[in-house]
């Protein structure tokens, strides 16, 4: 719901702004409407790092998790002159999108060869459930169980789900959780 809100909130800024005619007076609106769609753009990416019960309060404490998030990802070390609950939270969650990252980039996933048909379908698949991007779905883990039925654990931030599929790709199941 707070997505679909998003969304309609950034194409009504869009709108006003796209139609509005050139002038000086508009010129500011027009950047606060394009400040205001980056900005949506933002909250509606990063929701998937906060961990259950933790949201970032104010902008202050944005700023620090998205620096401690940024330190993370980038493999940083720890800032400890300038830690905070919302940066300790933002590291951990950068941490955990790095490790899914690099993960994914095997197709050899715990010593299963999983299928590029099956991969892309349970990607596919986890990316509509979650609202996300298919650049934003990494497998982390894979079991096979049997000739041609595979299972792939995806993550996306601290959300992980396990996707049933055959070989040409066909999934049968999908649940919440870690294998």
């Amino acid at each position: 719901m707070r997505s679909l809100l998003l969304g309609v909130s950034a194409m009504s800024v869009a709108l006003t702004v796209s139609v509005a005619p050139a002038r000086a007076d508009d010129e500011a609106a027009a950047i606060a409407g394009a400040i205001a769609i980056i900005g949506l753009a933002a909250l509606a990416h990063n929701k998937n790092h906060y961990q259950e019960g933790y949201k970032p309060n104010g902008e202050n404490e944005t700023a620090a998790f998205e620096r401690g998030y940024r330190d993370g990802l980038h493999n940083e070390p720890y800032d400890s002159r300038h830690s905070s609950t919302a940066y300790g939270q933002g590291f951990d969650a950068g941490h955990k999108e790095r490790s899914n990252r690099l993960a994914h980039k095997q197709r050899d996933i715990a010593g299963v060869k999983v299928p590029s048909a099956a991969a892309q379908s349970c990607v596919n698949e986890a990316s509509s459930s979650w609202g996300v991007g298919r650049h934003d779905v990494h497998i982390v883990n894979a079991g096979q169980e049997g000739a041609d039925n595979f299972y792939i654990e995806l993550a996306s931030g601290h959300k992980h789900v396990i996707c049933g599929t055959n070989s040409q790709g066909q999934v049968f199941n999908l649940r919440n959780g870690r294998m």
